[in-house]
This record gives C-alpha cells, structure tokens and sequence, in this order.
C-alpha cells in the first residue's frame, strides 16, 4: 500500500508542477517540482524503513524502524528544505503550495485505497 500512496502522490506533484509550469512560468513550475520531491523522498524513506519488518515476533524491529524512519523523515525534510532554498529563483509560494497538497493528500488516498480494496 506504501508504494501506491508514493506513485498517487508523486502523480499530484507531477500534475501540481506541470500546472505551474503551464501557467506561470518554468522558476514556478521547477519550484513546485522541489516541493513535490521534498514530499516524496522523506516519505519514501520512511516508507522503506517504518514496514520493512513485520509480524508480533518480529514487535521490537518493528517499532525501532518505525522511529528511526520518523526521524530520518524529518531530518531529510529540513535538509532538502534547506538545500532548494539556496536556489536563487526559487519561488516559495509554488514550492510549499506542492509539499502541502502532496503531503496532505497522503490522506485521502489512504481512504481510496482502503476503499477499493474491500
């Protein structure tokens, strides 16, 4: 299910990017681009991480790899954060308009899925 949420959130960014670009120009367009990656890789990381482990077993690994993909998510948040803003014609409003619509849209995906699969 991880996988799918990545591939549907990397869809919005593409959607939100290609909007952008379309409308306002290619700083705007590359810009949302940045927002979109910097929503995707945090949570591809943790992704990997938090479910690499599974069953009551295996209950130790499991919770361990959970925090340390939360933490390793917000670490590589702040530093790609920190990376594009030293990009000179970055325009924040694009970027952070795309981190939020792919982040936020995390959760109705989650509810689509698990809709369809029942």
């Amino acid at each position: 299910m991880a996988k799918n949420i990545l591939l549907l959130q990397s869809i919005i960014a593409i959607i939100c990017t290609l909007l952008y670009s379309f409308f306002l120009g290619k700083n705007e367009g590359l810009s949302a681009l940045y927002g979109g990656v910097i929503c995707i890789i945090p949570s591809a990381i943790f992704a990997f991480l938090a479910f690499r482990y599974a069953g009551a077993s295996k209950i130790k690994l499991v919770v361990r790899s959970f925090n340390k993909g939360s933490k390793l998510k917000f670490l590589f948040t702040i530093l790609l954060f920190l990376f594009v803003y030293q990009w000179q014609s970055l325009q924040p409003l694009p970027l952070i308009v795309t981190y939020v619509v792919t982040l936020m849209a995390q959760w109705p995906i989650i509810i689509f899925l698990n809709r369809v699969v029942r």
